[in-house]
């Protein structure tokens, strides 16, 4: 089942259009990479998904319907979470604070429930349970990213939308939040995950797709982006599978 798709979505900064016209789906419990080069629209794609992009053609719909137009709020309550680049955890907020933060648009949701969830969640992630109490501005960049992606899952998505997890981050860091992504993807969560790093992303990805300046350029399973070789040589850095 389709259950994020967007059907020839335009999405217009200023003068220029960033997105042109772009088809793309992800299937109910899928993990899907959407790659391309610094300005390729990645990131206005997960932008345009989440309610951030005000002008926009096209359609976006969730489970068939379409969410084009609402606001954020509306659309994290019908279970679309964004983790967004540069991870933008609160420096003044305990780590506890922080990921609770992730569950304050489910109505309802009972202060102990709420406590109980952030306890699971603090000892899925390596290293956050010791650091609940510490305050944001003291971690780690590795520490911030699995805070982040916490405080996401928080919301208890039907998408997760995860943009550059591995930015700025030491290589080892990097294969443990993919660990991270590979785990969430196994229960069941389907995420759509922009990522500059090719080789990590098709390694956790069922399929991808790759933009060139706002258009889809090609998609495929991970072996058959790795095997084109001007896709190869031009998006995914030439990197070995």
């Amino acid at each position: 089942m389709k259950l994020l798709e967007l059907q020839g979505l335009t999405a217009r900064y200023g003068a220029g259009d960033v997105l042109k016209g772009l088809d793309l789906h992800v299937d109910e419990g899928e993990c899907v990479a959407l790659l391309g080069s610094n300005g390729a629209g990645k990131s206005t794609t997960l932008r345009a998904i989440s309610g951030l992009v005000p002008n926009l053609a096209g359609d976006i719909r969730l489970a068939g319907k379409s969410i084009k137009g609402l606001k954020s709020e509306a659309i994290v309550r019908l279970g679309v979470s964004h983790v967004p680049e540069g991870r933008r955890v609160f420096p003044g907020l305990t780590v506890r604070e922080n990921i609770m933060l992730g569950a304050s648009n489910r109505k309802g949701l009972r202060r102990a429930q709420m406590n109980a969830e952030t306890d699971e969640m603090l000892g899925s992630f390596a290293d956050l349970g010791r650091l609940q109490h510490a305050l944001g501005w003291t971690l780690s960049g590795g520490q911030l990213q699995m805070v982040a992606v916490a405080r996401g899952l928080m919301a208890k998505p039907r998408v997760l939308l995860l943009d550059e997890p591995s930015l700025g981050l030491a290589p080892l860091i990097v294969q443990q939040v993919f660990r991270i992504v590979a785990d969430i993807r196994s229960r069941g969560t389907t995420v759509l995950l922009v990522e500059q790093n090719a080789h990590v992303a098709l390694s956790v990805a069922d399929r991808g797709y790759v933009l060139e300046t706002g258009r889809l350029l090609v998609t495929g399973k991970p072996e058959e982006l790795w095997s084109n070789p001007q896709v190869r040589a031009a998006y995914l850095g030439g990197l070995a599978a």
